[in-house]
């Protein structure tokens, strides 16, 4: 009787100690600080895209509403619209690269945009042209308060960005 009552007592003190967990602060390295930090920043506009699809407005509708609220410097010109995206998406995808370069055009391609997505093929109700679209519309808005151009499209490359100088 004397053993199953210690056994007993033991379990109980083992089960309370475990239950005292201690927590720690992780340390992730900078690649999956990066890794989250890009799903974080695409999985809230994927949800953004869904929520206002709820509220029936579209894609393009949000991109533009976003890129018209969106406030660049009076001053902004060509190359900094130009230099913008390009720090961007070098920030946000590996091998981003410009194809094409003059004075009035930039084009650049993205093989990838966000490979969980592409992948998945739908996040949060929202799909890669959703997103496409959301992006396209915003950063025309923006470009066209400078007077300048800027569209991106989807295809067998992946992400195409052209940027135009129509000043």
């Amino acid at each position: 009787m004397k053993k199953p009552c210690v056994i007993i007592i033991a379990l109980l003190l083992v089960c309370a100690a475990k239950a005292q967990t201690t927590y720690t602060v992780p340390t992730p390295n900078m690649e999956e600080r990066y890794d989250n930090t890009r799903n974080l920043l695409y999985n809230n506009i994927l949800a953004l895209i869904s929520i206002a699809r709820i509220q029936d407005m579209s894609p393009e509708d949000l991109g533009k509403e976003i890129g018209y609220r969106t406030r660049w410097d009076v001053d902004t010109g060509f190359e900094d619209l130009v230099n913008f995206t390009l720090y961007s998406w070098a920030c946000l995808a590996d091998g981003v690269k410009i194809v094409e370069q003059s004075p009035e055009k930039v084009v650049v391609h993205v093989p990838h945009v966000y490979p969980k997505l592409e992948d998945q093929g739908v996040i949060y109700g929202s799909t890669l042209d959703n997103l496409i679209t959301y992006l396209d519309a915003m950063m025309g808005e923006i470009a066209k308060q400078h007077d300048l151009g800027c569209t991106m499209s989807w295809g067998d490359e992946g992400l195409s960005i052209e940027m135009t100088n129509s000043k």
